[in-house]
């Protein structure tokens, strides 16, 4: 399951930590979202900024990140109408007979300004992020952002965001993610559908994988890039990993990374004004297994997970079909397993002896915690241990603190509802009053009418 973990300070209450990281209130991939978004983005903005603001505020260190005023995207124009005043014209001079010619009435100059680019950057071998991607305001509630990555059969992955404010701070409360071309692009630019839909939902980690085994893309909103440390983690099926983890095979000297190694990314600034910020790389499954990204700050730690075979962040995208689907879920990983057992009776208590038991099986040694460590202190990466396998134990453990918490409990009824293929590349609309989730009657239930 896509899961956010962060550790605070000493007085915060364990398992209510647990349990407020969880992305229960985020819109996964088994909504029927051809039928949500089937209505004018615009007519549900305030629809969907409601439903998934509970999905916001769970993101806690790692989620929605640092927000602020939004005063306006540098480059973009203001939508408000230009007027445009005439110059007084001195009296006619002209001598009898000649023809006055009238000058033509002056309009608003079109100032030129260049397209937006995307900017990629390659991290490693099998392994791009977005720098920068081209961004529009389409109003002062959404913004497209063009990823620039390729998404198979000549598109491209293009996302729409969508902004509220909350408390007088600007976040984000709603995440489209597309595959598309330029059609695509014009037609979500001017606030319509189009593409295909990937994903929906407001999360730190999610994964879109293509049925033809192209790259898999992850992504998720992310504090900024100057708080703390952030590191994309790859699995390593040899020590515990997922069943079906392809991990890394990477030639010696290679620069590839190798099976449980990371590296640290930077996040990038959605608006320019450093409000929202977000994460999004793709990554050669051949060469790596994407496993999580990992928050390290002083004091403070979070990690968020997506497997391949979580259908709760991770869809199926059939290129050629241009349909959506989820895997097929699997048992926890062996590692994540074994430690389950250890954090149920009591998770605060036991979490150093998890760590200790993943250290010591994943680096095949007899590790064991120093007297002071403690998991406020799992920020840092204790010395002796190499930092990899600290990051990729600290995402094993809350995994595990996850399954832990929610043991015991009944499990939730089936679902009939499947990922159903995503718009057509042209605008459609609907009945203005068309609701296919009844998200009228919630939001009547959760705000009282």
């Amino acid at each position: 399951m896509n899961m956010n973990i962060p550790h605070g300070s000493a007085d915060d209450d364990f398992v209510a930590r647990v349990r407020q990281s969880a992305h229960a209130a985020v819109p996964a991939s088994t909504l029927d979202l051809d039928g949500v978004l089937r209505s004018s983005r615009r007519k549900h903005a305030t629809r969907r900024a409601g439903v998934t603001l509970a999905s916001t505020l769970a993101l806690a260190t790692a989620g929605a990140g640092a927000a602020g005023a939004l005063p306006g995207i540098p480059g973009l124009w203001s939508s408000a109408p230009v007027t445009v005043e005439t110059t007084d014209v001195p009296p006619s001079t002209l001598d009898e007979g000649e023809v006055e010619v009238e000058p033509p009435a002056p309009s608003p100059t079109d100032i030129p300004t260049p397209e937006p680019e995307t900017e990629l950057a390659d991290l490693a071998p099998g392994v791009r992020t977005v720098a920068e991607p081209a961004s529009y305001r389409v109003d002062r509630d959404t913004v497209v952002l063009d990823l620039g990555l390729g998404a198979g059969g000549g598109d491209r992955y293009l996302a729409v965001v969508t902004l509220a404010k909350i408390d007088g701070r600007h976040s984000a409360t709603d995440l489209e993610l597309l595959a598309g071309g330029d059609t695509a692009l014009e037609n979500l630019r001017e606030g319509n559908l189009g593409g295909t839909l990937l994903w929906r939902g407001v999360t730190s980690d999610a994964m879109v994988l293509p049925s033809d085994g192209g790259p898999a893309l992850v992504f998720g909103f992310s504090s900024a890039a100057t708080e703390g440390d952030q590191f994309l983690v790859f699995d390593d099926p040899l020590t515990g990993g997922a069943a079906g983890a392809q991990g890394a095979h990477a030639a010696p000297g290679s620069a590839a990374p190798e099976a449980g190694a990371s590296l640290r990314v930077t996040p990038f600034d959605v608006l320019g004004d450093g409000s929202v910020w977000m994460r999004v790389l793709q990554v050669d499954r051949t060469t790596a297994e994407p496993r999580g990204f990992i928050y390290a700050n002083q004091d403070t730690w979070s990690a968020s997970w997506c497997r391949s075979t979580s259908p709760e962040c991770a869809v199926i995208h059939d290129v050629a079909g241009k349909s959506v689907d989820e895997p097929k879920a699997v048992e926890p990983a062996p590692m994540v397993a074994e430690l389950v057992p250890m954090l149920v009776e009591d998770a605060q208590a036991n979490e150093v002896r998890a760590m200790e038991t993943c250290v010591a099986q994943r680096t095949g040694t007899g590790w064991t915690a120093p007297p002071q460590l403690t998991g406020e202190s799992f920020w840092q990466t204790p010395k002796g241990v190499d930092a990899d396998v600290w990051r990729l134990c600290l995402i094993d453990l809350s995994e595990a603190l996850q399954l832990a918490s929610t043991a015991g409990e009944p499990a939730p009824p089936p679902d009939d509802v499947t990922p159903s293929p995503a718009p057509t590349k042209e605008p459609t609309t609907s009945p203005e009053d068309e609701d296919p989730l009844g998200l009228g009657d919630l939001l009547e239930g959760i705000f009282g009418g």
